[in-house]
């Protein structure tokens, strides 16, 4: 080590030592030998470090320029004269040309050497090599022009900047020159595809004159290496951050990327196929040749004709279809066969993977939409939730997604700086922070912990937020519409007096178990007052009582955003002012709460009960929805009537308007699609099948018939659009007849008209005579193809199958099967009437039924690569083996569609299941790591067997999170409802609830299931687990040790618990702070214990946040079992 290094360490450190343990007698430390071992080390270390920078040539080249910087534009116009910039405008549309030039000899390299079709063109000699002298000199002189626009690139390489992997930009023409000359796909291989074949062409030996000319056609294959040049123009962009237009979206461009390269290699298999003739006829006589020309009986055929039967050879084998329609007759051929074959194969994985992969990251939001509402859906689903309660669930996750967006913001604002992360929050929430009084005056860093955690919902007209004397778990921020608050006569805490076995019973009614005799009672209530958009509700119960002073339902439909108590306050922590002044309104609401309480106690209308209200035809009704049918309505007194959400069919009544919700108007909408469908069918049909009605004629058949009834119903329905009400963006019901009007003759209207006039028919009337106007005939008929276009106006396949799923209890994956079934059927009957269109051969000889039949299966057996060969195309057509040609690609890439959307179904059919086969083989993986224990230890069996009992009581997706997401006022229902069966024996929540609603939901979500067998010791000194234990099935015995029966009374002897018992309360009560040592142990006694676990550590938080709950749950322990259990 240097000497001044090593002196410098020893000085630090030494004063390092001193400061650590210094005493009064400690040496004084050398302060001004540190400095100067200081300032030697820095100026021999910078003088070190420039040496270094100075030998990779950073500080003496000033032509490397760096493109990441800030002043990157300027750099590069500071580049030596004579160099030419990269990313400039002009060197980029010269790229392109060589592209295109690129592109040309991948399409004609290939053709020349396969169909012998050299065009060249010798001075003195004449023509060569051609049938017709002026295609050949065209081309030559197209090639000529190519080969000097390469022979300019090469010398236009030699004078451009390139970049480094890091990015800068280097522009010595030295350092450019050996750059270009070292890169594999720079000079070599533009040498060898330009220069070296005029070099051996012009060379002046005669015996091998014939070689020379063959190989040098080989050579100038070399050009295709060339095609790196497209990837290199890909990669220049001006603005990598820019959006890209339609037509460069990442999944369009893979779909015409991946159809150009199937396009290619079909190209290159077609000549490789054909120059096997071609090689056969150098070899010997071309008539006694055996070759697949001869065999298909193609010799006298144009050039042109077989190219187009081999590209039609080459795509049949590689979509794997292969009819067997072209003959192989030779070696040569199945070699060249069974290798297409692996190219072929390896084409239809390409194609299966690119197709998969396009449907993937072609709307990845989408893709991640889907995601999400399936693991939703899924969950609902393993969980049996009861279909209302299930469906208002996955409407507010689609609201969740369509308003927050899929995408969690607070993984972005992890990796951010606080003003990027201030500038983006505030950007997403602009509207919602300005408008809403709760953020005014306060601090930025409290508003970015709080926004993007605040939950969006909506709320119907009458549903109830939260109910009196129920426990405070939300603030919820007004974004639109109206909220009512809901004050009943009686006092506060003699309102929640729904226990826990009414919920229970409320479940059993979700799930269609309850008995009809049982109801909840309905305290009457009233209005007191409405909050409306940027105010806050639930503060009063978050910051200072704990439990709800009122109940709130929405008035109008509203527009909620809510956060749980524990994240709020999480944030107000260092904030002390702020939080101070929302305690200081919070305590004005409160006041004024209590005031009017009084003044409602004082009034005689507060003597009303319930029946009283039932009595009085005149009192106003609020329609709940929601877990709890309470508060039903308000007193006769009630200044504030609520408003209610009236049926479609009396608002029809009311407003003369047809609601778009209307069952009639559903169903309507559900017929004229099936008109649709069946419409599009039966014209492609009579269009490609050339069926023609008779003109000015009345139906004479089934079919004429149903085509006049489904143009009435169309127009009919034209009719009733004039009169149908719709939604707008906000969702808001709009019934004023001018604007549907507007609205309507502004966007349905023309599609209407054009696709229900049947211009068709007139056109038919018009032109009496079959072959006057059968064109125009045709053409008025496929105009009425843009009923297709009525389908997104009319149908709604995601709410229809939501509908099914929900009532039906279907598993959601057997639904997705009906899918990839409809698109194939679609694309097959688009694929038969395209064909029977083009190939005419069967016409004549069948019936219309049979034909369409007969092109159906091979629409099939093409699509799924079957092809059986039965059914082919004629070689003698070419407008037949193009549709067939299109038809393979277009059925492979539907056919890898299909496969991909199985394999997701079949992958995710019993997602659950397979969810729980994975959890149990991710625990088996883990005990066999763990040598040290016996594969048949008892340890190993308990472990598995608790972790089966706690996925099949928790489940295996993750119910806490997605609990969290569910509307503050689903949450109780749902987890009263999950836990059904198991809240019968848990008697002490039932206390709890009856004195704070809604804490039962609270608690559950808190506990842990756990399974214990014969003899397992479950605590004990040496555990001294701190945990209260809900016993749901089986029992413990408490056995006392030999040291705690000396010391104990005759009273106290060993204790046994049961079902609906606890134990542990002693460990709950005593402070975390002490250590605890038990002197008792706990045994299961019997076959088996189910329990339910409450940890110290839950307890603990759920003191911090809902401090009342933990005192109901210490008034239920018995303090005596401190004494007793603990030493």
């Amino acid at each position: 080590m240097d000497p001044d290094e090593t002196l410098f360490l020893a000085h630090v450190s030494s004063s390092l030592v001193h400061w650590s343990t210094r005493t009064p007698n400690a040496p004084a430390v050398n302060g001004p030998a540190v400095d100067g071992a200081i300032r030697v080390y820095h100026d021999q270390s910078a003088a070190t470090w420039c040496d270094l920078v100075a030998q990779v040539g950073s500080l003496n080249e000033p032509k490397i320029r760096s493109t990441h910087s800030a002043a990157a534009c300027e750099e590069l116009e500071n580049l030596p004269r004579g160099i030419i910039n990269p990313s400039g405008r002009r060197k980029i549309c010269w790229d392109a040309f060589v592209c295109c030039c690129v592109v040309y000899l991948t399409m004609t390299m290939p053709y020349s050497m396969g169909f012998n079709a050299e065009a060249s063109c010798h001075i003195l000699g004449g023509l060569h090599l051609s049938d017709k002298p002026w295609r050949a000199c065209i081309r030559f002189g197209i090639d000529f022009v190519v080969d000097l626009s390469f022979l300019l690139d090469m010398f236009f390489s030699c004078f451009t900047a390139y970049q480094t992997p890091t990015g800068a930009l280097v522009g010595d023409p030295w350092k450019i020159g050996a750059h270009y000359l070292i890169q594999w796909h720079g000079f070599p291989v533009d040498f060898i595809s330009t220069l070296l074949p005029y070099i051996l062409r012009f060379c002046n030996i005669k015996a091998t004159l014939t070689k020379i000319t063959k190989f040098v056609r080989v050579i100038r294959l070399s050009k295709l290496f060339k095609l790196t040049r497209l990837m290199r123009l890909r990669s220049k962009k001006n603005n990598p951050t820019e959006e890209p237009s339609l037509l460069f979206q990442p999944g369009f461009v893979s779909a015409v990327r991946m159809l150009l390269t199937l396009f290619v290699i079909a190209h290159m298999l077609c000549c490789v196929w054909y120059w096997l003739v071609v090689l056969q006829h150098q070899r010997g006589d071309p008539k006694r040749v055996r070759h697949w020309v001869n065999a298909n009986s193609l010799p006298l055929k144009t050039t042109r004709y077989k190219y187009r039967v081999a590209l039609y050879w080459a795509f049949t084998t590689m979509t794997t279809v292969g009819y067997g329609d072209i003959a192989i007759v030779n070696n040569t051929e199945r070699l060249v066969a069974m290798f297409a074959m692996i190219v072929g194969g390896a084409c239809f994985g390409y194609i299966i993977g690119g197709v998969t992969s396009i449907l993937e990251n072609l709307d990845l939001s989408s893709k991640t939409h889907n995601e999400k509402m399936d693991a939703v859906e899924e969950y609902l689903y393993d969980r049996q939730y009861p279909p209302v309660l299930a469906a208002q669930i996955k409407r507010h996750f689609n609201n969740i997604f369509t308003t927050d967006g899929i995408f969690d913001m607070q993984d972005i604002l992890e990796v951010l700086p606080a003003t990027t992360a201030n500038d983006l929050v505030y950007t997403c929430y602009n509207q919602l922070v300005y408008n809403t009084s709760f953020f005014q005056g306060a601090h930025c860093e409290f508003i970015v912990a709080v926004a993007p955690n605040l939950l969006p919902c909506n709320a119907n007209d009458g549903e109830f937020l939260f109910f009196e004397g129920s426990v405070g778990t939300h603030l919820f921020v007004i974004g639109s519409g109206v909220v009512s608050i809901l004050l009943t006569a009686l006092d506060v805490n003699s309102v929640g007096h729904y226990d826990l076995t009414r919920l229970t019973t409320l479940s059993g009614e979700l799930s269609g178990d309850a008995s009809d005799n049982i109801r909840i009672p309905s305290p009457v209530g009233f209005c007191c007052g409405t909050f409306s958009a940027g105010q806050i509700l639930g503060d009063v119960a978050i910051l200072l009582t704990l439990i709800n002073p009122f109940s709130a339902y929405v008035q109008h439909k509203a527009i909620l955003y809510s956060i749980k108590k524990e994240v709020l306050l999480g944030a107000l922590t260092g904030h002390d002012p702020f939080r101070t002044d929302l305690m200081q309104v919070a305590s004005e609401a409160h006041k004024q709460i209590c005031n009017r309480r009084s003044r409602l106690n004082g009034s005689p209308s507060t003597m009303m009960g319930g029946a009283n209200i039932e009595k009085n035809e005149e009192s106003p009704f609020v329609a709940t929805s929601g877990y709890v049918n309470a508060h039903r309505g308000f007193g006769s007194n009630s200044n504030n009537a609520a408003v209610l959400e009236i049926s479609s069919l009396d608002f029809c009544c009311q407003h003369w308007i047809i609601h778009p919700e209307l069952p009639a108007k559903v169903t309507w909408d559900a017929l004229i699609c099936f008109f649709i469908i069946y419409s599009i069918v039966a014209i492609t049909y009579t269009i490609c099948f050339e069926i023609i009605e008779r003109p000015c004629s009345p139906p004479t058949n089934i079919w004429m018939g149903m085509n006049l009834c489904i143009d009435v119903c169309f127009g009919l329905d034209m009719i009733l659009s004039f009169q149908t009400a719709y939604f707008d963006k906000s969702q808001t019901l709009v019934f004023s007849r001018k604007l549907i009007i507007r609205k309507y003759t502004s966007g349905w209207l023309p599609i209407d008209l054009v696709s229900t006039v049947p211009f068709d028919k007139l056109a038919n009337c018009v032109f009496k005579r079959r072959n006057a106007g059968f064109r125009a005939i045709k053409l008025f008929r496929a105009m009425r193809l843009v009923r297709l276009a009525k389908i997104q106006q009319k149908l709604k396949l995601g709410e229809l199958a939501e509908h099914v799923e929900d009532n039906l209890g279907i598993n959601p994956s057997i639904l997705k099967l009906l899918k990839p079934l409809i698109v194939m059927g679609a694309v097959a009957h688009a694929l038969t009437c395209i064909f029977f269109r083009a190939s005419r051969r069967m016409r004549q000889s069948k019936k219309r039924p049979t034909q369409y039949l007969t092109t159906m299966y091979w629409a099939f057996a093409t699509m799924t690569t079957v092809g059986y060969g039965d059914e082919k195309p004629s070689l003698n057509s070419a407008s037949s083996l193009i549709v067939t040609i299109v038809s393979q690609v277009l059925g492979t890439m539907i056919f890898a569609y299909v496969i991909g959307i199985l394999v997701s179904i079949v992958t995710n059919l019993d997602q659950a299941k397979r969810q729980l086969q994975a959890e149990k083989s991710y625990l088996s993986d883990f005990l066999c790591e763990i040598h040290s224990i016996s594969p048949t230890s008892e340890l190993l069996l308990r472990v598995r067997r608790n972790h089966h009992h706690f996925l099949l009581i928790s489940g295996v997706f993750d119910e806490r999170r997605i609990v969290d997401l569910f509307p503050p006022h689903m949450q109780t229902v749902s987890t009263v409802y999950v836990h059904r069966a198991v809240l019968p024996y848990l008697p002490l929540f039932s206390t709890i609830e009856k004195k704070y609603m809604g804490a039962v939901a609270i608690i559950l979500r808190s506990l842990r299931p756990a399974s214990y067998s014969s003899g397992q010791i479950i605590n004990s000194a040496r555990i001294s687990a701190r945990e209260l234990h809900f016993i749901v099935k089986g029992s413990v015995n408490v056995l006392y040790t030999t040291c705690a029966s000396k010391c104990a009374t005759d009273t106290i002897s060993d204790e046994m618990y049961g079902p609906q018992t606890f134990f542990g309360d002693a460990m709950i009560l005593t402070p975390t702070e002490k250590r605890v040592r038990l002197k008792i142990r706990i045994v299961c006694s019997s076959r088996s214990c189910h329990c339910f676990v409450f940890c110290k550590s839950d307890y603990n938080t759920l003191r911090d946040a809902y401090s009342l709950v933990a005192q109901a749950i210490d008034e239920q322990l018995d303090p005596s079992y401190i004494k007793r259990w603990i030493r």
